[in-house]
C-alpha cells in the first residue's frame, strides 16, 4: 500500500475535482478575494515543503555513504549508491521548474486582480495549468520514489536489520539496539490496539540512550525491515493516520487505505535515514535535555505499516525503582510468548 500508485493517482484525481468545483464557484461570484482563493488553490499542496526536505535530506543520506562517512555497506553498496546519485542529479531540477512555473502563473493571476480584467477567465484557465502541473509533477515524484528513495531504502534498511540486537543475543549489561514501541495504557488495551491501526509508532533505543513515548518503562521489540518502514525521524515526527474528509493534502502523505493517508512533521523524516544519525542525534538530545524545544523530543521516531507481517518480536521493560509496570509486562510476554527482555 505503500506504493500503490494506482490508488494514489485515483485519490489525487478525485482532490483536483473537489478543488475545480469549489474555485469554479469563487471565480463565478462578484466579489472575488485573491488571499482566499490562492489559500483554496494551496490545499492541495504543488510547493511541497516536505517535498523539498525530502530530496535535500535523501541526497544527504546518499552522500554519507559515498564518502564513507557512515560505514558497514559493501563495494556493491557504494556503487549502486552512486548510480542512484547521478539519477538524482538529473530529476531533482524538474522540482525546481515546476515551483518557478507555479510562481510565475500566480504573479500574472495577481496582475489581472489588480486590474479587475476578466477574472474569472484568468482564474479558470490558471487552475487548468495548475491541475496540469500537478499531474506532471506526481508522475516526477512517482519516478523519485521509483527510481532514488527505494533502491536507496533497500540498502539503507538492510543494515538497520543486521545492526539491531536480536532478542535471543541479547545479555543484561551489554550493548544493545533496539526497535521499541511505548505502551502507556494497560495491558489489556495494549493488545487490542496491537492491530487497530494501520501504522505503529516505534523508537530506536540503545544501552546509550533510551529516550521513549510518555517516559514509558514497557513495550513491543519489533524488526523493521525494506517493506514495513514508512518513515524515519530523529524526533518525533506527529505521525498520524489522517482522513479523507478534506482536501488537505500534498505530495508526499502516504495512503494506508481507501480513506486514510499517513500525515507528519516534515523535520529530517524519511524512510532513508540512516541507524548512526539517528543514534547521533537522539544521544545529543538526551545530553542537552532539548523536550520541546524546536519541535524535537527526547526520542525518535520510526512509523513502521502495521500489516500482517509486522508483529512484536520480544517484550522490553526498562527496569528502575518505580515497578509498578514490571506485573503489566510479564503478563504481556506471558500471552503473547514472547521473551521478556529486562534492560
Amino acid at each position: 500500500m505503500y506504493f500503490d500508485t494506482k490508488f494514489q493517482r485515483t485519490l489525487i484525481d478525485s482532490l483536483l475535482y473537489e478543488r475545480r468545483k469549489n474555485i469554479d464557484k469563487i471565480a463565478c461570484s462578484n466579489n472575488i478575494d485573491y488571499k482566499t482563493l490562492i489559500e483554496r488553490i494551496n490545499l492541495i499542496q504543488l510547493d511541497d515543503l516536505p517535498l523539498e526536505r525530502l530530496l535535500v535530506q535523501t541526497e544527504i543520506n546518499m552522500d554519507l555513504i559515498i564518502d564513507e562517512t557512515v560505514e558497514g555497506f559493501t563495494d556493491e553498496d557504494v556503487i549502486a549508491v552512486k548510480k542512484i546519485k547521478e539519477c538524482f542529479e538529473r530529476m531533482k531540477e524538474s522540482f525546481s521548474v515546476y515551483k518557478e512555473d507555479r510562481s510565475k502563473r500566480e504573479r500574472y493571476l495577481q496582475d489581472d486582480f489588480l486590474c479587475n480584467r476578466d477574472l474569472a477567465r484568468k482564474i479558470i484557465f490558471h487552475l487548468n495549468e495548475d491541475d496540469n502541473d500537478f499531474i506532471s509533477r506526481y508522475k516526477t515524484y512517482l519516478n523519485f520514489k521509483y527510481y532514488i528513495e527505494e533502491p536507496l531504502a533497500a540498502i539503507t534498511l538492510r543494515k538497520w536489520e543486521n545492526q539491531l540486537t536480536k532478542p535471543n543475543d541479547y545479555r543484561r549489561g551489554c550493548k544493545f539496539k533496539f526497535l521499541v514501541h511505548a505502551i502507556s495504557t494497560d495491558t489489556e488495551t495494549a493488545l487490542q490496539q496491537a492491530k487497530s491501526k494501520p501504522i505503529i509508532s516505534t523508537s530506536l533505543i540503545t544501552d546509550e540512550f533510551q529516550g521513549i513515548y510518555k517516559s514509558s518503562k514497557f513495550g513491543f521489540v519489533y524488526q523493521p525491515n525494506f517493506k514495513n518502514v514508512l518513515l524515519i525521524s530523529n524526533s518525533d515526527c506527529y505521525a498520524d493516520e489522517l482522513s479523507l474528509d478534506s482536501i488537505n493534502f500534498s505530495l508526499t502523505s502516504i495512503p494506508l487505505g481507501p480513506d486514510k493517508f499517513l500525515g507528519y512533521s516534515p523535520i529530517k523524516t524519511c524512510k532513508t535515514m540512516h541507524i548512526e544519525e539517528i543514534e547521533n542525534d537522539s544521544k545529543k538530545f538526551q545530553t542537552s535535555g532539548a523536550k520541546d524545544v524546536f519541535e524535537h523530543q527526547l526520542y525518535n521516531e520510526i512509523v513502521l505499516l502495521n500489516d500482517r507481517n509486522t508483529n512484536p518480536i520480544a517484550v522490553f521493560l526498562l527496569e528502575t525503582e518505580d515497578t509498578s509496570d514490571v506485573d503489566q509486562a510479564e503478563k504481556l510476554a506471558s500471552i503473547l510468548t514472547l521473551p521478556l527482555l529486562r534492560i
